[in-house]
């Protein structure tokens, strides 16, 4: 009986996996660019040429960890993790992107992002040395606070977290990190502001006899001073996580 179950899940796990595959093919047919309307061959919103001409910084110059760039380090003075990767700048079409998402429920669009991340986190594996594994690692999203949860509907650093570390994997773990504090829109406030702003702004919803991995990839959507960053990072170093890499879509950068 036990052979017959586990060979009926297996089953069951390859119809999935090919009703998936003839679902994104069908969905490629009838979809089109959201950029310049021309057919997709690989996701319904962005064709390979749309996706080839995005704004992506360039790491023919430029590290994949955006905190050896002197640049980022004299705009993100203090830091509690230890990598930073972001796809590109906050500006077209990324910027409309994650609007879209967030304020016009567009929740589509996640699937776009995540797509476009998960392509960037495979670059930077193939290029760069990382002791990061399945077991030693778990992917956290920078969470909302309950109340603007309802209000939206959803987190968009949830949509994308949890679909990325499908892809790849890695354990999920929404609720370890907790937003108890409604806090006002960080939008226009300066570094010592946003950080008076968000101070005890989390916790950490761990078991006493639950010990956390020696990594976490931390995902968000945009990444402007790190200062949302960095107060989860002190929680989670402080608790006895070893290296924290931010992995955002993009890295607001001042004009």
């Amino acid at each position: 009986m036990e052979f017959s179950s586990k060979r009926n899940r297996e089953i069951l796990l390859t119809l999935q996996q090919k009703l998936r595959h003839e679902m994104k093919k069908i969905s490629l047919k009838i979809s089109c660019c959201s950029l310049c309307g021309n057919t997709c061959q690989h996701h319904p919103l962005l064709c390979q040429y749309c996706q080839a001409d995005l704004p992506y910084f360039n790491y023919q110059h430029l590290p994949y960890d955006l905190l050896l760039w002197p640049a980022v380090t004299k705009l993100i003075p203090i830091k509690h993790f230890d990598h930073l990767l972001a796809i590109a700048p906050y500006v077209w079409p990324f910027n409309t992107w994650i609007s879209q998402l967030k304020y016009q429920h567009k929740t589509e669009l996640a699937e776009l992002l995540t797509y476009l991340l998960i392509h960037h986190w495979q670059q930077y594996l193939s290029l760069e040395g990382t002791n990061l594994t399945l077991d030693n690692t778990r992917i956290v999203p920078v969470p909302l606070h309950l109340k603007k949860w309802q209000e939206r509907g959803f987190n968009q650093a949830d949509l994308i977290a949890r679909k990325f570390a499908q892809n790849f994997g890695y354990l999920y773990q929404a609720d370890l990190v907790v937003r108890k504090k409604l806090t006002e829109s960080q939008v226009g406030k300066s570094g010592t502001e946003r950080r008076k702003n968000l101070k005890q702004a989390f916790s950490l919803n761990i078991n006493p006899k639950t010990s956390l991995p020696e990594h976490v990839i931390l995902i968000d959507d945009v990444v402007t001073t790190g200062t949302t960053a960095n107060e989860i990072c002190k929680l989670l170093k402080k608790s006895g996580v070893q290296s924290i890499t931010l992995l955002s879509l993009c890295l607001a950068i001042p004009n």
